[in-house]
Order: C-alpha cells, then structure tokens, then sequence
C-alpha cells in the first residue's frame, strides 16, 4: 500500500510539471505569434512612381535628346499595422532637407530594411524616407492609428540643378548604370523586412508611358 501511494504521487508530481512545462511552453509560442502579428505591415492604398529627369552623362543639365533619360526616380506607398498597433520600427536611413542633395543619411540606426528588385538590378539596402501624414506622436514607432508614407529614392535628387543623378558604385544603395533605370513597363519587386513580424512583398509593373506621377494601384 505505500508503495503504491509512493509510485502514485510521483507519477502525479510528473503529470502536474509536464503539464505545467506544456503550458508554459504554449504560453511562449501564444506570445511569440502575437509579438510577430503585431509587428507585420500592411499595405494601404495605392503604389505611387514619381517619374524623374536623369543626368545619365553626370554634366548637371538634362537633354533627353542625348544620352539623358526619363525614368522612375522614386516610389512611394503607405503602411499600417496589420493589427491594432503593430510597434513596428521605422526608423529610416534616410532624411529630406530639399538643400544640396537628397535624401542624406538620417545617422540614425534603422530597424528595418527594403530592398528593391527588377529584372536587370538588386538592391538589398535601398535608400528610403519615411513620414506619418495625420496621426503622428513624433516618435518613428508605427503605433495604433497611425500610417507611415515610405518613399524609396532610386536615384539622388538634385535640388540646385532640379534632376537626378545616377549612383556611384555598388557600395551604394541607388541604380547605377542607365541600363538598369526603371522604365515603361518594366516589372519590380519591393521587399519590406521589418526587425519583426513577416516581410511585405509589393510587386507592381511601370506603365507603357511615363507619367510625373503613376499610380499603380
């Protein structure tokens, strides 16, 4: 008999840390889901190109009847949170001042990454700046009620000449060569890796003419 209670008592010690150990455990798998649901990005509306003059030859003035061309210069769409508030960081790499060149490097260290892709070109760390029209409690954290506009810049922006320059080299985050410009029905891919939660995949393709401004739904 006491051997019996014994055997009993240790058998139900085990079943009570077991069960303990699952729901702990199914707690923390509870948590993480909700932390990676919070942290995903939707898109909201549409997807805008802004069509830019390019100085392909690099001499500070546009002739598109040179070597110069027209081309998708920058692309811009708004996110929210796929739930509630998604605490989403958004801390760009880049800001806007519209003096000298822009966008500048904001110095600050971004959480999340976007990458752009077509046909002919990668770049994994785009340049992008992003700000929150309406709802805005001045932090870069995509809180409940807010949306964040995010604006990919493909070329650099010239304010003193009114243009677009080409990037310099692979090193960094801009198109480089005019073969690779994004142009007339041209198909790309943009990739948004926040820090949590799942990328935003946003495809679309440029029109067969290029507009200042393309909305491509």
């Amino acid at each position: 008999m006491i051997a019996f209670i014994v055997v009993a008592s240790v058998f139900a010690m085990t079943t009570l840390k077991t069960g303990l150990f699952s729901a702990e455990q199914g707690q923390q798998v509870a948590y993480s889901g909700l932390d990676q649901a919070t942290g995903s990005l939707q898109l909201r509306g549409s997807v805008r190109a802004i069509r830019g003059d390019v100085d392909v030859d690099g001499d500070d003035t546009i002739l598109l009847s040179g070597v110069d061309d027209q081309a998708v210069a920058k692309v811009i769409f708004t996110v929210t949170g796929v739930i509630g508030s998604s605490m989403t960081d958004l801390t760009p790499p880049n800001t806007v001042n519209d003096t000298g060149t822009d966008p500048d490097a904001s110095g600050l260290s971004d959480r999340t990454s976007i990458a752009i892709q077509t046909e002919n070109m990668l770049i994994n760390e785009s340049a992008w700046t992003v700000t929150f029209p309406g709802s805005d409690n001045g932090d870069y954290i995509l809180d409940e009620n807010e949306k964040a506009e995010i604006t990919v810049w493909l070329q650099t922006y010239d304010n003193a000449n009114v243009l677009y320059d080409l990037g310099t080299d692979s090193s960094d985050p801009y198109i480089d060569t005019a073969a690779n410009l994004l142009g007339v029905s041209d198909e790309f891919t943009i990739q948004v890796h926040p820090s949590k939660g799942n990328t935003l995949n946003i495809q679309r393709v440029v029109p067969v003419v290029l507009r200042p401004q393309m909305d491509l739904r």
